[in-house]
């Protein structure tokens, strides 16, 4: 037992300290009164990653600078950024259905969370966003109980801004999961540097975090049900089988997309299966399928069961968006298959009230949102935009190339590393990728089409890029070395553009 305590411990350190500088950070600046401050906070953020950024080219001229180290760097400014974005931005700024903060006729995000934090019971109604489960609104409601009851804050519209400790520490441990899951495909150090500065600064990350809704903890769990499906298909142990159903009850007890991920893990579960009956050991693992039921359907389900039983709402239904926002009256072709370049820049940002083509909206909203900015310029916007555009299309490419290589390698089955490159994690991107095609056929709005929900494929595509990148770098021909070096000036601004834009704002 001390020895599980002491691996849970290690598991979950980084974790712990980063949930409790959260809360700290948090509970500090609101004592002060200097939260949501931007005209203290953006410098602040701002001067940091600068510093961050000069002793990274200190370390790497002295020849200092090691594989750890830069990861660690890489780690620390990705949380850095996504902290510092949510402490200077207030949660009803560039938001997703948050409604008003209060509970007198809204039914938004916000008015979800206060209607538990002021009865300390779910709501007897599903209109609006009160039909989406409730673990975000419970826990923004916890959070809100124990500020107020530490800080001694009466006043419930400030109070409400704590309701952001729950969204930003999902977007931190997301990070810290796509960590683990790079380790556990044992990426090469060029490779894992690649996907991980990826995961850490593509700005949707940043976003996610100041958004009071449940975006980011369900990005979260979706995050964690592939890492601890890799975990359980290389180690079908009870603890990593545990581990996985509270991802699945959790994540569906967040929102019901999460569902979404069990023809993911149901697949390499039946091929465990298989596997099990031909070598006749297949009473352990039935009942560790058992056990796997036992913990994810009751918490996943019980709301969805509720609300059916309660206000006959159907299993996967969705808030259907106003009709400001239709764009149904455009063609399939136009929707889906063509893409508008010359309206790339022009405008920089999206207006979810015109716009219809899928892919374009997801280039875009990936980085800037559904949002308009004003800044001094827009420069930051657009080179976000334009590098995205680049890493899409080399990450499509670069899954391509990989999984082809491996096919014909017939590497495929000769080990778990393989079957989830060539097999699993391409499929797992086309499934989430297709599964939001048909929500935009069946539900044809602006807002439908936003990356926020699909923001998993973004850490699936980084993978294939570095692993691809790593090849270019090693194995080098021309094509090669050009690939590779506009993937590097893609991400280096990318990530330059993206702290700049998102610790500079002054206003939305």
């Amino acid at each position: 037992m001390k020895k599980r305590l002491i691996a849970f411990g290690q598991e979950f350190a980084l974790e712990g300290i980063t949930l409790a500088a959260i809360v700290l950070l948090f509970w500090t600046f609101m004592k002060k009164g200097i939260l949501n401050d931007r005209d203290l906070i953006q410098p602040i953020l701002w001067h940091l990653m600068i510093l961050i950024g000069i002793g990274v080219m200190i370390l790497a001229f002295c020849k200092r600078l090691t594989y750890k180290g830069l990861v660690s760097v890489i780690l620390l400014a990705g949380l850095v950024m996504r902290i510092g974005f949510v402490l200077y931005k207030p949660s009803y700024t560039a938001y997703h259905d948050l409604g008003e903060i209060t509970t007198v006729g809204y039914y938004g995000h916000a008015s979800y969370v206060l209607k538990i934090f002021e009865t300390g019971a779910l709501p007897l109604e599903n209109k609006g966003q009160y039909y989406h489960p409730p673990l975000f609104h419970i826990l923004a409601a916890c959070a809100m109980k124990v500020t107020g009851k530490v800080l001694h804050i009466t006043d419930e519209v400030y109070l409400f801004e704590s309701a952001k400790i729950i969204s930003c520490t999902a977007a931190c441990f997301t990070l810290l999961t796509a960590r683990k899951i790079l380790k556990e495909l044992n990426l090469g150090r060029t490779a894992a540097v690649i996907a991980l500065s990826v995961c850490a600064f593509l700005p949707v990350h940043y976003m996610l975090g100041g958004w009071v809704n449940n975006d980011a903890l369900v990005t979260f769990f979706m995050t964690w049900i592939i890492l601890y499906t890799i975990r359980w298909f290389k180690n079908p142990s009870y603890g990593n089988i545990i581990f996985l159903a509270l991802g699945f009850g959790f994540g569906i007890f967040t929102k019901i997309s999460c569902a979404l991920f069990a023809a993911f893990t149901g697949m390499f579960m039946l091929v465990k299966l298989i596997r099990a009956i031909k070598d006749n050991t297949w009473k352990p693992l039935i009942l560790q399928f058992v056990v796997f039921a036992c913990i994810s359907m009751p918490i996943g389900l019980y709301y969805p069961i509720r609300n059916y039983l309660l206000f006959g709402q159907g299993l996967n239904f969705v808030l259907q968006p106003g009709d400001n926002v239709y764009c149904g009256d455009h063609g399939f072709a136009e929707r889906f298959l063509l893409f508008p370049v010359s309206r790339l820049l022009s405008p920089v940002y999206l207006n979810p009230f015109e716009e219809y083509n899928l892919n374009f909206y997801l280039i875009k909203s990936a980085v800037v949102g559904e949002f308009e900015y004003h800044h001094v310029e827009e420069w930051p916007a657009a080179v976000l935009i334009v590098c995205n555009l680049i890493l899409v299309v080399q990450a499509v490419f670069s899954a391509v190339a990989v999984c082809v290589q491996g096919w014909k390698e017939k590497t495929v089955g000769k080990s778990i590393r393989a079957q989830f490159l060539f097999l699993g994690l391409p499929g797992l991107w086309l499934w989430i990728y297709l599964n939001h095609l048909i929500l935009n056929i069946r539900l044809p709005y602006g807002c439908t089409m936003d990356f926020r929900y699909i923001v998993p494929t973004a850490m699936l595509g980084a993978i294939y890029l570095g692993i691809y990148m790593e090849k270019c770098l090693e194995q080098p021909t021309v094509f090669r070395r050009i690939f590779a070096g506009i993937g590097i000036a893609a991400i280096l601004f990318l990530t330059a553009a993206g702290m700049y834009m998102f610790s500079n704002m002054f206003k939305f």
